[in-house]
């Protein structure tokens, strides 16, 4: 673990913000006026070394591959773990959890959800029945192995819809339960022969569109790069579960193969715990989730509970897509090119 992106708050400094958070009401559809509250609120009350990673990171001069932010606030009671598609504020004793992310994410970028990935501005990532064998942040006992979010939707129309970064934050924690794991695909590729490298650059992949985006005949996008940009600030666009990236050539699977290897060899772990909150930079660091069988409570809910936000640069480029909720947005049917 990168020690230089590792941030912990004081006792006091958690006290204060979480002072402040709980005076503000979640507004789950993202609204403008609750998102201003929040950054003003951010900047005051959050310490400067916080506000000057957060600012570091959106201006992406010299971006970290994460951050991971310790010793949070937290709500102070967790009743029960709620259905991830339905607003539950009986769940737990206030909004804490959902007033950090959102503060957090409101100083890296502009936070918005997609209504089939959340109903909600914040997400809750919590394993159901239903979608146990799913390759989304839903399912628990498949791996969901290293990928960029939304990869291939960098090639969209003319539009990036795959997310700047995002942020996960713990809000109940499954003693049985899965790690999170990150790859700066920089250190990776570092590893590889120069052969790779030149073909990951090639445009030799076809990537699948993400299971929920896949709607009509927008299934996956013509050859492109896994990897574009210079070595110290690539863009990657890699994804490495099943049935997700097709190399059209022997050396370009070669390479892949290469590539992921390298991913996991320079992977590290974390377990994200309430109290504790990571910003991953979806264009060059990869993220994965392990497999868990998941441990349920009394009530036979399920112990994991784990929010998540995605932010863009700025929401220009989703401005044809259907506006459901101020900052939840419904895709229509788009080409991938």
């Amino acid at each position: 673990m990168n020690k230089s992106c590792i941030f912990q708050l004081t006792d006091s400094e958690r006290d204060r913000l979480g002072n402040a958070l709980a005076g503000i009401a979640y507004d789950p559809h993202g609204g403008m006026g609750y998102i201003t509250d929040l950054r003003m609120i951010a900047l005051t009350v959050l310490p400067r070394r916080i506000v000057d990673a957060l600012s570091e990171q959106r201006a992406s001069l010299n971006p970290r591959s994460y951050l991971i932010f310790e010793n949070l606030p937290t709500d102070e009671q967790i009743f029960t773990t709620p259905d991830p598609d339905v607003f539950t504020p009986a769940a737990k004793s206030g909004h804490i959890s959902e007033n950090l992310i959102m503060a957090f994410a409101s100083l890296v970028g502009e936070p918005y959800s997609i209504l089939f990935e959340g109903a909600d501005i914040v997400n809750n990532l919590i394993p159901t029945r239903k979608s146990k064998a799913e390759y989304t942040g839903l399912g628990s006992e498949v791996e969901l192995d290293f990928h960029i979010e939304n990869a291939a939707l960098k090639f969209m129309d003319d539009y990036n819809f795959s997310p700047l970064g995002l942020l996960l934050a713990g809000v109940r924690r499954d003693p049985q339960g899965p790690l999170t794991r990150l790859a700066d695909a920089r250190a990776a590729l570092e590893r590889l022969a120069a052969r790779d490298v030149e073909c990951l650059r090639m445009p030799l992949y076809r990537i699948k569109v993400p299971y929920r985006w896949r709607r009509g005949s927008a299934q996956q996008t013509e050859p492109v790069a896994l990897v574009r940009g210079s070595p110290d600030l690539p863009e990657i666009s890699a994804v490495f579960y099943p049935d997700m990236v097709e190399p059209t050539t022997s050396a370009a699977a070669f390479a892949m193969e290469n590539f992921y290897a390298a991913i996991r060899k320079i992977s590290v772990e974390i377990d994200v715990t309430p109290g504790r909150l990571v910003y991953i930079d979806n264009r060059f660091t990869l993220h994965s989730r392990d497999k868990f069988n998941g441990t349920h409570d009394e009530a036979g809910n399920p112990m994991r509970w784990v929010q998540r936000v995605f932010v863009a640069s700025n929401l220009w480029n989703h401005r044809n897509l259907t506006t459901v909720k101020s900052r939840v947005f419904q895709p229509k049917e788009a080409a991938v090119c």
